[in-house]
């Protein structure tokens, strides 16, 4: 599960690409909007997994879901479930508190440390 992921967020109003960085569970990432991701991934009995993010929508940010901006910084609690090929490119439907969203998530690469240095 550790290593660089893409995930390619569409709703009523736009689109906008997450990176994210999964280490031993925790999780931080960052959207071309903006928005900073914080959070945490647990694995499932089933194999999926179970993500858990929060982050703070600034005024002024467009948010994808077509929902107007927000007046104040608002934080955002989001918890979702995935299966276990969610970086296969399947398209997942995630709820969000200002609306639905389409997302298609990848792998990008694993975390390599013992890779020579140039």
């Amino acid at each position: 599960m550790d290593g660089f992921y893409a995930a390619y967020l569409t709703g009523r109003g736009g689109n906008t690409v997450v990176l994210l960085a999964v280490n031993s569970g925790s999780l931080v990432g960052v959207d071309t909007g903006g928005l900073q991701y914080d959070g945490s991934v647990e694995p499932r009995a089933d194999g999926g997994f179970n993500f858990h993010l929060k982050y703070v929508i600034q005024p002024g940010i467009q948010l994808i879901t077509g929902v107007g901006g927000v007046a104040t910084p608002t934080p955002v609690s989001l918890n979702f479930t995935v299966p276990a090929d969610f970086a296969s490119g399947t398209i997942l439907t995630i709820q969000t508190p200002f609306g639905p969203i389409n997302a298609k998530m990848s792998k990008l690469r694993d975390f390599d440390f013992s890779a020579p240095q140039s």
